[in-house]
């Protein structure tokens, strides 16, 4: 089985973030920035802005590394059992089902993770934190046993998505010190 990767250890391209930048009405890009939420160091960035020939008809997006690497996107509105809304969904490139965000890293090996184009956790081979009982903390020994045995084992938070800080330019990135302009 080997090493697990958990998919919140690995930056989310969440559809609310696709979302807004499709809707905003001056269809500028978007700068996305994830810093490790473990020593705040900037791990990924991303821009992401409007396919210009086809996101009128299917709501496509283009993602741009900074390493020159561009991916583009597919995007689908979907209704809401209720009072007639819509949520816009981002379609994996891998197994074409809509999904409410994407990870750009994924499992090469099965004891680390690389950068790769954006797909599903399921396509990139990544797990839930809370999957098999893996936020259980075990105890070594007999006062923790004890506790064990009358309260119930003890369990971990479940760790929150790694979301990105979401700008409208380069500038606004610069202000908050997580880019700087040239």
């Amino acid at each position: 089985m080997g090493r697990r990767v958990n998919c919140e250890q690995v930056p989310l391209l969440p559809a609310w973030a696709v979302a807004r930048m499709l809707d905003d009405p001056r269809k500028i890009p978007y700068l996305l920035v994830w810093k490790s939420p473990s020593d705040n160091i900037v791990q990924e960035v991303a821009r992401i802005a409007p396919h210009k020939e086809i996101e009128a008809v299917m709501g496509a997006v283009e993602i741009k590394r900074p390493d020159g690497t561009r991916n583009f996107m597919r995007t689908i509105l979907r209704p809401l059992p209720r009072n007639g809304g819509t949520v816009r969904l981002l379609i994996c490139p891998y197994c074409q089902i809509p999904r409410q965000g994407l990870y750009g890293w994924g499992r090469r090996f099965t004891t680390s993770v690389v950068r790769s184009t954006w797909g599903c956790r399921r396509c990139n081979q990544l797990r839930y934190a809370s999957e098999g009982e893996a936020l259980v903390v075990r105890a070594r020994g007999a006062l923790f046993r004890m506790m064990d045995a009358a309260y119930g084992p003890c369990r971990s938070e479940r760790p929150e998505p790694w979301y990105p800080y979401v700008f409208t330019s380069p500038e606004e990135a610069a202000e908050a010190g997580l880019a700087s302009v040239r």
